[in-house]
């Protein structure tokens, strides 16, 4: 209940971000096929387009009911041909890394497949094959590999010292009083006390501790954690940039061994205990970390292609706007503001989840 939203991870960000960005086989035949764009050496058709909206819709189903909007689906169209362009310059070296990984992840998405009737059902409601998803993964990989490529030490030496922040290992305990509760049936958000009756708890248990009161047994008797109430309020040796933020402020900056002051996330008051906190210098740290550091600054310079190169590529956008599909008169209250509300494809949302 403690980890964060943040694309620190390239790979694991790259997953999420190519969830709607992928090249499909197209039909040999059939209806002629509708350009949707144009950009400096290739375009995109309708039925590409449409097959990719498809996967998209089947990987990320809570976002189906937003690809009708327009704005939205602008956003994916721009990321798809992005990574075709990516995809494209990767090297053969690369390549060869992204065909290797997608050999083993298809290995495990046919073993899914078995078991998963849900995906299987998708899939066979849109008729895609298990060839449309060995293309998606090998883009992902291709993508992936080439950024990773493109990395430096120098890069990777500055990324980790200006952000020890995220890459410290720390052992903490904490107590969370939270100020909501989810149904784990219907999923539905609801209020369990008020922040400043979470805050009275909180610092309750923080005179308890203070007091040398017991992390096991007051953990249990006030944590609304279910990853950590049972162990005391105890998350061991995790990469600290995994946290949340202001959680992950505290657990780097607090004194070592000293019960902090509430600290308040979205999710409520955590009483924090700091046990032990690594920071090795760079040159000491794991090959593990070294990825993590390496996936990171790749992000980085994915973002930087996407503002600085990717207006340089000549697109031009063929999808019908807004007012052509609903015309102001007949437009209902409020589309707008869902449009505005869209989520951003280069940062997928994606709910904290529960150690």
């Amino acid at each position: 209940m403690l980890h964060n939203s943040r694309k620190l991870a390239w790979r694991k960000s790259a997953l999420l971000i190519v969830a709607v960005l992928l090249v499909m086989t197209m039909a040999a035949c059939g209806a002629k096929e509708t350009e949707v764009a144009t950009y400096k050496g290739g375009n995109v058709t309708d039925k590409e387009f449409n097959k990719y909206l498809d996967v998209f819709t089947v990987i990320q189903p809570t976002y189906a009911q937003l690809i009708e909007i327009p704005q939205f689906k602008e956003q994916l169209l721009q990321q798809y041909i992005s990574y075709k362009i990516l995809g494209s310059q990767a090297s053969e070296e690369s390549v060869k890394t992204a065909e290797t990984e997608v050999a083993e992840q298809m290995k495990q998405f046919k073993e899914q497949l078995k078991t998963n009737t849900e995906l299987k059902a998708a899939l066979d409601e849109k008729k895609l094959k298990n060839k449309d998803m060995e293309n998606y993964l090998l883009l992902t990989s291709k993508v992936v590999a080439h950024m990773n490529s493109q990395v430096t030490d120098e890069q990777m030496k500055s990324e980790y010292e200006t952000n020890l922040v995220n890459y410290a290992t720390v052992s903490v305990r904490h107590i969370l009083v939270a100020t909501k509760t989810t149904d784990q049936t219907t999923q539905e958000e609801k209020e369990l006390r008020t922040a400043e009756e979470a805050l009275a708890r909180a610092k309750e248990v923080k005179q308890k501790l203070d007091a040398g009161g017991d992390w096991t047994a007051l953990a249990k008797e006030y944590s609304d954690d279910p990853g950590s109430k049972e162990k005391g309020g105890l998350y061991e040796d995790q990469k600290n940039g995994n946290w949340v933020e202001e959680f992950k402020q505290a657990s780097f900056k607090q004194e070592i061994g000293v019960v902090g002051e509430p600290v308040e996330t979205e999710f409520g008051y955590h009483v924090i205990l700091v046990e032990k906190r690594d920071t090795p210098a760079y040159d000491k740290v794991t090959d593990a970390t070294k990825e993590e550091v390496k996936s990171a600054v790749a992000y980085t310079l994915m973002n930087k292609y996407m503002t600085d190169e990717l207006p340089k590529q000549e697109i031009v956008s063929k999808l019908p706007k807004a007012e052509e599909e609903t015309p102001a008169s007949d437009a209902p209250a409020g589309d707008d503001a869902a449009a505005t509300d869209a989520p951003a494809m280069d940062a997928p949302t994606e709910a904290p989840a529960t150690k």
